[in-house]
């Protein structure tokens, strides 16, 4: 070795060769657990009941300091002179959310437990 050679290589340290490096025998991983899914939804698990309002009922609601009046009406519901076939058109239009359930803005939604007493 010349005089270069050993400044050059001094604290590094040396490679070992490729056959003394050590593979694992066989596959020794864990098994993967299986994926949890959700369970079904039975008809006991349900949170809700929607209640549909009938032809000529009012549905009242105060949004932002404003009285909200919707009269049911065949084929759709009346606001303000205008007809809406849905009530989720109608929240639409009231609140200027893109997606907006028009049931629940107008409480049509009763709790499971509610609708069993």
């Amino acid at each position: 070795m010349t005089k270069q050679s050993a400044i050059c290589t001094a604290g590094r340290k040396t490679p070992k060769p490729a056959s003394s490096i050590r593979k694992p025998a066989g596959k020794s991983r864990k098994p993967k657990p299986e994926p949890k899914t959700a369970p079904r939804r039975t008809a006991k698990s349900v949170t809700g009941v929607l209640r549909l309002p009938a032809v000529g009922e009012k549905l009242t609601r105060t949004y932002k300091g404003k009285e909200i009046v919707v009269e049911v009406i065949e084929g759709g519901f009346k606001y303000q002179g205008e007809t809406y076939t849905s009530l989720s058109a109608l929240a639409k239009k009231i609140t200027g959310y893109p997606a907006i359930s028009g049931p629940a803005f107008f409480g049509l939604w009763k709790s499971a437990a509610a609708e069993e007493k």
